[in-house]
């Protein structure tokens, strides 16, 4: 080998360390959700759900990646659990009463065809709509004139957070978080929020702030929607999530 190519050989070297930097810095810019240090399966069940969502990986795909990840997230999960077992979920909304979820003793949970592997174009309402006081939809509560917290239902691992939905976007959930629950194996959904405060790979707990009630999504977002938050559940079948009416459990945990 030549002085010349032995030079060389240095110089690549040692560039591919700064060109992978360069990479991974543009990367988690594009979504600031995303941080080095949640490097991990949280952060691969977020970026294999935005290809479910966008109708981008086949069913079969999906469901054999997504039992894999929630091995990884169990594991990765109960090596730092400090909760306790409870079967129980609270209410996303403090201060609140249950009267406050839509329809009539939840009718408005309505599973219909609904099946999680189509994404965004996926039929039924399988969760319930909680509508908070915003007569001029400003995203405020009428009486306290601030913004309506959003809480952990449960204890659990962010797995996946949309923040930066705007019209005219055809996404259904607007801002929204997913929370995996690796005890139970129970997925918990809270969409249509304004402000978001928690990361993918961020562990929560009962009681902990997520962000706040909005009016994002595209349905959620005419004038025609009263300002209300999503919630759903889905316990999952071997990597396949099913929705569950969480309603019973919800009236037991407003207040």
């Amino acid at each position: 080998m030549t002085r010349f190519q032995s030079s060389n050989k240095k110089r690549r070297v040692k560039g591919f360390p700064l060109f992978f930097s360069l990479f991974l810095i543009l990367f988690f810019l594009l979504d600031p959700s995303l941080h080095f240090s949640q490097i991990g399966p949280a952060l691969e069940w977020h970026l294999l759900y935005s290809k479910i969502r966008d109708g981008l990986i086949s069913k079969e795909e999906a469901q054999d990646k997504l039992k894999g990840l929630e091995s990884s997230l169990r594991h990765d999960y109960l090596k730092n659990w400090r909760g306790v077992f409870d079967d129980s979920i609270g209410f996303p909304l403090p201060g609140y009463p249950p009267n406050a979820i839509g329809g009539k003793g939840g009718s408005g949970y309505r599973i219909q065809d609904y099946d999680f592997f189509d994404g965004n174009q996926h039929k039924g309402h399988p969760g319930h709509d909680i509508f908070i006081q915003d007569k001029n939809q400003d995203g405020l509560d009428d009486v306290t004139g601030k913004p309506v917290e959003v809480v952990s239902v449960c204890s659990g691992i962010v797995v996946s957070v949309n923040l930066n939905w705007s019209p005219p976007s055809s996404l259904r959930g607007g801002n929204y978080v997913w929370i995996y629950d690796p005890v139970k194996g129970r997925y918990f959904y809270y969409a249509h929020l304004n402000e978001i405060v928690v990361q993918v790979g961020q562990i929560v707990y009962r009681g902990d702030r997520l962000g706040t009630v909005g009016r994002t999504g595209l349905n959620a977002y005419p004038k025609k929607s009263p300002t209300h938050l999503h919630f759903a559940v889905h316990q999952s079948m071997a990597g396949y999530p099913k929705p569950m009416n969480p309603y019973q459990k919800l009236k037991r945990g407003g207040h």
